[in-house]
């Protein structure tokens, strides 16, 4: 025993009891207070880290602990954990700070403490990503650390109950978290962090019995943007509960972009969150089981000033999106949510055959990301503690395959799968919700285990003050600017389910000049739309970009405006019933930069269109000030047919090939497939697929025309013609397809001012098989009117002439059937145009053919045609008609004067033996009825050019030139010769056979036996007959083919009968020989045939 002990204890021994006691009491208090105040804290001191850093696998440092042993006070200050393999800290705490109440503990069975407070704690969490893509946190190692530790404690599942603690405040001061996100170099600070609980008891029922001040919370944290999230309300424990009040403000979304700006192409630039509302969350009992409840109400989100950029282009700024008054119930499984509304927004995306290019921005483009983090955490709860694994053991694989199964359909679940189960109801019945269709289809025995889907009920829709720039590059190879704005939209109640139809008013103008309003009725389930529609000022000039490609013309001017009804669905109705109207068109001619159509109004008072019954009905169309232009240009082209551009098909083989080898094939059979699988799920339904579609019908009323005119000019013709109709008024009605209908025409106008012209009669083109029945009358028009045509093409100026016409034309069943009466009174032709395209026919040999001595040409023409000829046109058939008439007077006269005189053979040809130059008793028939034909026509005179055949002229000059040779060679007269004397026919002997043989010595200088004997060698089978035959034959022939014909004598063989004709005509017809002549044929022979060539001539 020490002194010091020995001395106390006889210090204390002559002491009372009750002395005793107390001295021992306040040495064990003193004591006490040593070991709590000073022994435990140096000990917790020195072990607290090394314990920590064992567990962690961290440094840990601690800078004190202070234990108040009078008041129980507890300080923790200044711990820091590092980062592993680091100095860098990874958590932090400035101040811990307790404050036991241990009489009030001991008294009441309940751990009281007064305070806990924990002061700037601070904690770094950072992601990064392996060299295997793998994405690991900062923590992953401590995770990984205290779950082996904790594989070898068994899991304690059964249920316990919570222990007595009452906390009079809980406070967290100047808390900041920190995340440093390497993988999408995302840093984001909060550095403002402060939690209170206040009054709290775990055993609390604070909510159920309504006591407001107990477990009472405030949570507030704020973001290195001025940014803050406010959290404050009550909760219990047992059953779990909380509720509360949510206020978050100033949020900027774009700070958080680069969490996920990898996986879309566009940027968040700006947008400030705001959320607002009340939230309770309640368990099903006390054992912790999955949340039952939750509800919230009075709920706002809004951002403000919301804009994305892609490639410093501002494509989306709005300045507000607010969802209003959201409430939810988990139990019910009900949104509902008073109004989405939006204003002043401003949208930019372009549309081309590719797509909308804001909604490939909008979508995710790097999905590798998204499935590298799916991986990481797998791995990361691979390694968590196994007692983590064990309380979630009712999770089987089969539990997550059904739970994704029915996520997955729930997601994929389209409108047309609802009205697959939807119950069939009446058209004019209310449709059940899709809970009530839920519970149609569900056998009552299995309805608790049914998962019933969510409902959720948006009010209203309000769209305000939108403007979206809208790039066009769809119909157009260029990308077109479409300003729509204000646009604004307003919808009534819209369920998730479908089950009601959608209220909608819609207003936008287009390209600040058109407005374009619509109210009506959408049924998403039965994909039916019922508007309203007002659609004024649209400028035709806008469509000028998707007209020059085609057309080269220029849309000046032109206001289209309709109103009227719109019904469509999904199943090929489209129905529209209203009134249009184009005011004030003005469409240029590019080529001639001159007005090619125009009006002041074109209206159609009412129309209706039916799409399925292929019915367009309208009552009037009307233009008032109609005009148009046609000109024919110098190369005798239309002014129309010169504004079509046309575009030229790729032909190039490397093109081709380019273009083939740019296509995958994987593809091709992937898209195949694909288009299978479509065709397979479309002739699944009922209904088989339409295949082919009524021809459209159309029922006009009245067509009616007023003040209009049109312009027609010739500029092939020199001088140029021009001429226009004006004055023109009447109408047309009662125009349709239907069978057994015709439309009356009745338009009258002016030709030049004074000339009348009139149309009547009836017609319906629009039928399979169109009738005609027309009458087109002109009176009376000055031919010096068409001068530029008969001067471009007749070759002559008219000095005088009248033009009456008088056309009818009946089209019954594709037959044409017309009857036209034309009368020229007193024309007279003047000087000759020398024009380059005038016609080569003789003209005044046609005037001179038809006029008759009154000077009046009177042709009745009956015209007629066959609608089914692919060569059919009313314009060839009267040209055809009429022209047959003059030509064949201009091109055939000797026909023509050969049906004066009832002749039927060729006049303007006589024809001569080979070699001869005497006529024939046929040719002479021939030259007595041309003489009657042109006696009667005294303004004509006769041209006459004999002509050769070449070949066959030649070989009957040379076969007589031979036959002179024979005779004055033998010594005999000419004509004594053989009548038949040839080549196979030629005397074997006498003086011909021997002048054979000597003029075959002398201009072939062969000897005729020794050509003899080589025959002979080379045909021995012959008789001495045949060999004389053969051997002559060569002989003459040989000679023949010697003679030599010139040219001269060809042309004097011409001249002779040219001579013989005319001297026939003047001796034999009696023609007077003023009237015939006869042309040079020596020089310049012609050598097409045997013959004479006649040809008539105006005196």
């Amino acid at each position: 025993m020490t002194p010091f002990l020995a001395q106390l204890r006889s210090a204390v021994k002559p002491r009372s009891r009750i002395q005793k006691l107390t001295l021992y009491g306040l040495t064990i208090y003193l004591l006490s207070c040593a070991v709590l105040g000073g022994l435990i804290p140096y000990i917790a001191k020195q072990q607290a880290p090394e314990i920590l850093a064992e567990q962690l696998g961290r440094d840990v440092s601690l800078q004190d602990i202070s234990i108040n042993p009078f008041t129980l006070e507890l300080t923790v200050s200044g711990l820091v954990i590092n980062e592993a393999n680091s100095q860098q800290t990874f958590a932090s705490l400035a101040t811990l700070y307790g404050n036991i109440q241990l009489w009030q503990s001991i008294t009441s069975w309940t751990l009281v403490i007064e305070d806990i407070r924990l002061a700037q704690p601070t904690i770094r969490v950072s992601l990064t990503q392996t060299d295997d893509q793998q994405v690991v946190f900062n923590f992953s190692d401590i995770i990984k650390r205290l779950g082996k530790d904790t594989q070898s404690t068994p899991a304690n599942t059964a249920p316990t109950s919570l222990p007595a603690i009452n906390i009079g405040k809980i406070e967290l001061l100047q808390g900041v978290f920190t995340l440093d996100d390497n993988v999408t170099d995302t840093h984001i600070n909060y550095p403002n962090i402060n939690l209170s609980l206040t009054q709290f008891s775990s055993l609390s029922t604070a909510l159920e019995d309504k006591q407001d001040q107990v477990n009472r919370y405030n949570l507030s944290i704020e973001d290195q943007f001025n940014g803050s999230v406010a959290l404050q309300g009550q909760f219990q424990l047992s059953p779990l509960a909380i509720q509360g009040d949510l206020d978050a403000a100033g949020v900027d979304l774009s700070r958080y972009w680069t969490f996920v700006d990898q996986l879309f192409a566009i940027n968040l630039s700006e947008g400030m969150l705001s959320v607002n509302g009340q939230y309770t969350v309640t368990l099903q009992d006390k054992n912790l089981a999955p949340i039952s409840h939750i509800n919230v109400t009075k709920a706002q989100i809004v951002i403000n000033r919301f804009k994305a950029l892609h490639q410093q282009d501002e494509k989306i700024a709005i300045d507000v999106l607010a969802l209003k008054n959201i409430n939810v119930d988990s139990q019910k499984k009900l949104v509902s949510i008073d109004e989405f509304h939006t204003e002043n927004g401003k949208i930019k995306l372009n549309i081309t055959p590719k797509g909308a290019d804001l909604v490939a921005l909008l979508l995710p483009q790097n999905t590798q990301l998204l499935d590298d983090a799916a991986s990481s955490q797998t791995d990361t709860n691979d390694t968590t503690d196994t007692t983590e694994v064990a309380n979630v053991s009712n999770i089987t694989d089969a539990s997550i395959e059904a739970e994704s199964d029915i996520t997955t359909e729930q997601v994929t679940q389209t409108p047309d799968a609802i009205v697959t189960q939807a119950p069939q109801t009446n058209a004019g019945s209310p449709r059940p919700s899709q809970t009530e269709m839920t519970s149609q289809n569900v056998d009552p025995n299995t309805a608790d285990k049914v998962d019933s889907p969510w409902l959720v009920n948006l009010h209203k829709i309000t769209v305000a003050q939108y403007q979206v720039d809208l790039g066009e590059g769809i119909a157009s190879d260029n990308i077109i600017l479409w300003q729509l704005g204000p646009i604004d939209v307003s919808t009534g109640l819209v369920k998730s389910d479908l089950s009601t139809p959608i209220d909608y008013q819609f207003s936008t103008g287009i390209n600040a000049q058109s407005l374009l309003t619509s109210t009506g009725q959408v049924d998403a389930l039965a994909q039916t739309i019922n508007a309203d529609i007002d659609f004024s000022n649209m400028l035709l000039s806008r469509l000028q970009p998707y007209i020059a490609p085609y057309i080269n013309i220029t849309v000046e001017d032109g206001v289209f405006s309709t109103k009227g009804n719109l019904h469509a669905d999904a199943k090929d109705t489209l129905t529209y019933t209203g009134s249009a109207n184009i005011n004030q068109l003005h469409i240029n001619d590019n080529v001639l930069n001159k007005p090619l159509l125009t009006w002041e109004t074109m209206d159609i008072n009412q129309l209706s269109f039916d799409r399925q019954q292929a019915i367009i009905d309208i009552d009037e169309i009307n233009f008032d000030k109609l005009f148009s232009r046609i000109i024919i240009s110098p190369d005798r082209g239309t002014n129309i047919s010169q504004l079509i551009h046309t575009k030229k098909a790729t032909t190039d083989p490397v093109e081709i090939k380019q273009a083939v080898d740019s296509v995958d094939p994987s593809k091709l059979i992937v898209d195949q497939r694909k288009a299978d699988a479509s065709t397979l799920n479309s002739s699944a339904g009922s209904e088989p697929p339409m295949t082919d579609s009524p021809q459209m019908q159309f029922n006009i009323n009245k067509i009616g025309i007023k003040d209009s005119s049109a312009f027609f000019a010739d500029n092939s013709l020199t001088p140029n013609f021009a001429s226009g109709i004006e004055m023109l008024n009447g109408q047309i009605s009662h125009l349709s397809s239907k069978p057994q209908t015709t439309a009356s025409v009745d338009l009258v106008g002016k030709i030049d001012r004074y000339a009348p012209v009139t149309l009547k009669g009836e017609i319906n083109p629009l039928l399979d098989q169109p009738y005609l029945d027309l009458n087109l009358n002109f009176d009376n028009v000055e031919l010096t009117s068409v001068n530029p045509y008969s001067s471009t093409y007749a070759g002559y100026y008219i000095d005088k002439g009248q033009l009456s016409l008088d056309l009818n034309y009946q089209l019954k069943n594709t037959a044409l059937v017309g009857s036209n009466h034309v009368v020229i009174d007193q024309l007279k032709l003047g000087k000759p145009s020398n024009s380059s395209l005038a016609t080569s026919l003789p003209v005044t040999l046609a005037v001179a053919l038809l006029q008759d001595r009154h000077g009046v040409i009177d042709l009745g023409v009956d015209v007629s045609g066959d609608l089914d000829s692919p060569n059919f046109s009313f314009g060839s058939i009267i040209v055809n008609a009429l022209g047959n008439i003059i030509t064949k007077a201009v091109t055939s006269p000797f026909s023509f004067l050969a049906g004066l005189v009832d002749g039927d053979e060729e006049m303007d040809k006589i024809s001569f033996d080979y070699g001869l130059s005497s006529l024939s008793l046929k040719q002479k028939n021939t030259l007595d009825k041309l003489a009657k034909a042109l006696i009667d026509r005294p303004l004509l005179n006769l041209n006459i050019k004999g002509s050769i055949d070449l070949i066959n002229d030649k070989q009957a000059l040379a076969e007589i030139k031979l036959h002179k040779q024979l005779a004055i060679t033998a010594g005999i007269k000419f004509n004594a010769l053989p009548k038949s004397l040839s080549a196979s026919q030629f005397p074997a002997t006498g003086p011909s056979a021997d002048a054979l043989y000597q003029l075959v010595e002398q201009e072939l200088s062969q000897p005729p036996l020794a050509i003899k004997q080589s025959l002979q060698q080379e045909t021995p089978e012959l008789t001495e007959v045949e060999l004389v035959t053969r051997w002559h034959i060569g002989l003459y022939n040989m000679l023949k083919n010697h003679q030599q014909i010139t040219t001269d004598e060809f042309g004097q063989l011409a001249q002779q009968r040219a001579s013989a004709v005319k001297a026939y005509l003047i001796d034999q017809a009696g023609i007077d020989a003023g009237k015939v002549f006869v042309l040079e044929s020596r020089i310049n022979t012609v050598e097409d045939a045997a013959e004479a060539l006649l040809e008539l001539q105006v005196n």
